[in-house]
């Protein structure tokens, strides 16, 4: 049973990905595979259609093969994609953490688009990303992966490319499955359970599949469940450079390198009278312990690490349930439907609040004795405190994404040439998010400013004796431990934002023969289709008034619709029957008017050429876009504070920053061009391989610059810049408006490959090879239009665009019998901590990051006689030789000492379970 499925994926996989199928004895029985194929690079469904994009093919087998809980962890192991929003790499967000999104080319999850069952599927957030984690995944039957611009054919997003994931409509009978798994240190437990189950019905009129997941996954609540996290590496300025271009580099990793601003206890920063003093528990003040000093951080001495209570892996729990039906109404006509419901949980720590130089005034009733002598004996009004608030617990995030999807529709024949498909389809997420511990800077102040009541001679806050706040209470901020429960209730809170996201969409289609051509017939696909999306988000009070230390998520309104028509045709330019060889066009048009941004066309024209039987060349080049999602267009203001730099007139000045939305944002375009060969050898059966380079050149991306940035450009000339800032009358900066422009430049280039062997033995036995990987030789963005940097090779976290030149993934399986064995090899490419600095910036040894190769294991024996037969036990081991991520250094508060996008974090670990059919 394994060995026939095997055989069919990798048919099904050569018919999409490499596009010359190979012909095995049992898959010539089943000539019904090629009638499941849809291949999503193209809306021509035609026997023998290859269309000219790249595809790639992740089976129900490579799923079962590597134990895979979640469709996102697949496609995430994919050399092209990026893991930038996964429950390992959001961490610091505090409003997505624990989603489980993919990015294809590292370009962002709204730049690729993901399709259910051929059809959008439904944003669930403001910026049009899918939190692949509401997708059932028993239900799934394979994932299409268009590697390349796909806009023409299934419209905006679909820049880099298009992930079609596809249900099993065919399904007869029942399948469960449960598993467990743990990490080789205890924890990162996980536990599945899930079932599915399909049918003929109304005599085989009909079919009915209905399907559910339940998944969860305890993560790993704390960073420093790791022995590299306890390093604490970060970087430090050089005591040692002497200036530039003196062989010596300005900057040094150092470990044990935490922060220099705060300490749990609370400090006083160097100089006066009570400068680097360290306030312990038990009320004492002690001159503070200092290491290594490099700007805000200090390696050794006596500092924070603040971002040792963050969450490694955050905790996420997954339920779905979909169901299908098909029913042919008459010979010709077929009604469909499906419905899903998903919903994700998701519960990580962020981060220790902190107060960074918090004013406590002389006759502070907390104030140690020693301190308060000299202040009174200096004549110090007051003294700075920098503290960070190990004792209020970590500010997390608690988020809940709840998604429906139904989709109600009609297809059928026209004719033998022709066929139709109309549907509608309606989709809303909600998400809700709360961010626990969350520190109220102002009620912070009001509580530090404690004095002695007259009347009751004890601790009071100064504003509730002035009537301010009377519900102020008096906060001790000296010594860790030192704040009461009742005051650190006082001075956090909860930041609330709820947010409902629905989508509308109404579409037909028809395909079919136009007519017959010089080489064949001339075939089509054209049809219209209408979407609207809406969001409506609200927030707490004090979100809303910015008053909470992170996040402050404001009220958010919006809409759009779009109205779009499309066509696309398959032109036969040589016929391999009468020529001996093969030439074919393909051509896509799609003409969209948005509601928010205007009209655009976008476009495609590829050709492919089969010169001999085992050689196929192919090429395309589309236009693209991207149109601005309504969190970029609707976003409100969002008031901050910040000092910049005025070259007007010299000084610093403090001004009001306006982060804003753009109503006037126009689309993002792209120019994508592809080209590769597939290559099918007569001497060796069953083998394929397939080679493709692709250029992907965005404009006009949607970027916001820095407020320093702004008031640079204006300086200068740049007048459109200029009309972001308000000047006083006597030129200082009052306010700048932040807002989101079409500036940015992208592109990506680099090659794909993959070779994928299947033989089977004389003794009847399987062996399947494959090999996919990625080198990517150019990634330069120009954030704000004008520096442009080439990221390629960058895989430590200073700018958040790198990625590895080199990711390849290789697997071996072999099978015999009811048991099989299937082995795996991940590698991720060396590369710089940051590409732009060169041994002056920092020496190479430290800003080289070697290669990591990953080694995944798993076995299964099925039960093919008796009373067990279709029941199969399954395991298998995630890193066998507990490779550790290099360490990367610390930022400000980097929740991990490494790159969490692009490395594993969990370690070795193991999954086994059970999965039957019946």
């Amino acid at each position: 049973m394994f060995v026939k499925s095997m055989r069919k994926y990798f048919l099904l996989s050569a018919a999409t990905a490499l596009t010359m199928p190979v012909m095995t004895a049992e898959a010539v029985e089943d000539e019904t595979l090629f009638d499941e194929i849809i291949v999503s690079s193209s809306r021509i469904k035609k026997s023998g259609f290859e269309a000219p994009t790249p595809v790639t093919v992740l089976g129900v087998e490579d799923m079962e093969a590597r134990g895979t809980s979640n469709v996102a962890d697949i496609i995430n192991e994919l050399p092209g994609f990026s893991g930038t929003r996964t429950p390992t790499s959001t961490s610091l967000n505090s409003r997505g953490s624990g989603t489980n999104a993919i990015d294809l080319r590292g370009l962002g999850g709204n730049r690729n688009l993901v399709l259910v069952n051929g059809r959008r599927h439904v944003p669930t957030d403001e910026f049009g990303n899918v939190d692949m984690n509401v997708i059932p995944t028993l239900a799934v039957k394979r994932i299409e992966v268009v590697t390349g611009g796909a806009s023409a054919a299934w419209g905006s997003d679909a820049v880099s490319g298009v992930v079609n994931v596809i249900y099993d409509k065919t399904l007869e009978g029942l399948k469960v499955e449960a598993q467990y798994g743990i990490s080789g240190q205890g924890d990162a437990e996980n536990y599945r359970l899930s079932m599915a189950f399909g049918s003929a019905v109304a005599e085989g009129r009909g079919h009915i599949l209905i399907a559910a997941d339940y998944n969860d996954h305890k993560g790993i609540p704390l960073a420093t469940a790791r022995d590299w996290s306890l390093r604490h590496p970060g970087i430090l300025p050089n005591a040692a450079d002497t200036g530039p271009n003196d062989g010596i580099p300005a900057n040094i990793i150092r470990n044990n390198v935490g922060l220099f601003l705060a300490s749990p206890n609370g400090v006083t920063l160097p100089g006066g009278p009570l400068g680097n003093l360290e306030f312990l528990p038990d009320g004492t003040a002690i001159p503070r312990a200092l290491g290594t000093i490099g700007g805000v951080m200090m390696a050794g001495g006596s500092g924070s690490f603040l971002s040792d209570s963050a969450a490694l892996y955050i905790p996420v729990e997954r339920k779905n349930v979909m169901a299908a039906f098909d029913y042919d109404i008459t010979e010709d006509v077929n009604f469909y439907f499906e419905g899903s419901a998903g919903q994700s949980n998701s519960n990580g720590a962020l981060v220790n609040s902190f107060s960074f130089g918090i004013p406590i005034k002389s006759g502070n009733s907390y104030l140690p004795a020693s301190v308060q002598t000299i202040m009174t004996d200096t004549g110090t009004g007051s003294l700075a405190l920098f503290r960070t608030n190990s004792e209020f617990g970590p500010i997390s995030s608690v988020s809940q994404t709840v998604n429906y999807r139904f989709v109600a529709g009609l297809k059928g024949d026209l004719n033998d040439n022709w066929s139709w498909d109309a549907y509608y389809q309606y989709g809303r997420s909600d998400f809700s998010n709360r961010q626990i511990n969350n520190l109220l800077p102002g009620n912070m102040a009001l509580a530090a400013d404690a004095v002695i009541d007259p009347i009751t001679g004890n601790p009071v806050c100064a504003a509730a004796l002035s009537g301010v706040d009377p519900n102020c209470v008096p906060i001790n901020l000296f010594g860790v431990g030192s704040p009461s429960q009742d005051a650190i209730d006082y001075v956090t809170g909860t930041s609330i934002s709820d947010t409902i996201l629905k989508q509308q969409v109404a579409a037909a289609s028809v395909s079919g023969d136009l007519f017959e051509g010089w080489a064949g017939p001339i075939s089509t696909s054209f049809g219209l289709e209408y979407r609207k999306e809406s969001l409506k988000r609200e927030v707490d009070d004090l979100s809303e008034r910015a008053l909470f230390l992170i996040t402050n998520a404001q009220p958010l309104e919006g809409d759009y619709n779009v109205k779009e028509v499309f066509g696309e045709v398959l032109v036969p330019l040589l016929n391999e029957e009468t020529s001996g060889q093969s030439l074919n066009f393909n051509g896509a048009l799609r003409y969209t008017d948005y509601s928010t941004s205007g009209t655009v066309a976008t476009w495609k024209a590829g050709l492919t050429y089969d010169p001999i039987s085992e050689l196929r060349i192919r090429g395309t080049i589309s236009r693209d876009i991207r149109a601005p999602s309504i969190g970029e267009v609707f976003l409100k203001t969002l008031l901050l504070f910040e000092n910049v730099t005025n070259p007007f007139t010299g000084n610093t000045d403090f001004s009001r920053i306006l982060n804003t939305g753009n109503t006037e944002l126009k689309e993002e375009s792209a120019l994508t061009k592809t080209f590769g060969m597939v290559y099918s050898p007569d001497w060796l059966e069953n083998f394929q391989a397939s080679v493709d380079w692709y250029d992907i050149d965005i404009t006009d991306s949607i970027q916001s610059v820095s407020s320093q940035s702004i008031i640079d450009a204006c300086f200068s000339g740049k007048t459109e810049f200029c009309n972001l800032i308000k000047f006083a009358p006597d030129n200082t900066i009052q306010d700048i408006t932040n807002k989101l422009l079409n500036l940015g430049t992208f592109q990506v280039r680099g090659i794909d490959f993959e070779a994928r062997y299947l033989t089977v033995l004389d003794n009847d036995d399987t062996v399947g090879l494959k090999i996919l990987g990625s080198y990517v030789y150019d990634k330069n963005v120009a954030a704000d239009g004008v520096t442009e940097v080439n990221y390629a090779g960058e895989v430590g976290s200073a700018s958040g665009f790198g990625l590895p030149k080199w990711k390849i993934r290789a697997n071996v399986s072999y099978e015999t019998g009811g048991f099989g064995l299937f082995s795996q090899l991940r590698y991720v490419g060396a590369g710089k901590y940051n590409i732009q600095w060169g041994p002056e910036e920092l020496a190479d040894a430290e800003n080289n990051i070697a290669a990591e190769i990953y080694v995944d294991l798993s076995a299964r024996y099925r039960f093919e006689q008796g009373s067990l037969e279709g029941v199969e036990l399954f395991g298998g081991i995630n890193n066998v030789f507990d490779n550790d991520p290099p360490v990367i250094p610390l930022d400000f508060i980097g929740p991990t000492a490494t790159n969490a996008v692009h490395y594993d974090v969990v370690g070795r670990s193991f999954y086994f379970g059970v999965r039957a059919q019946f």
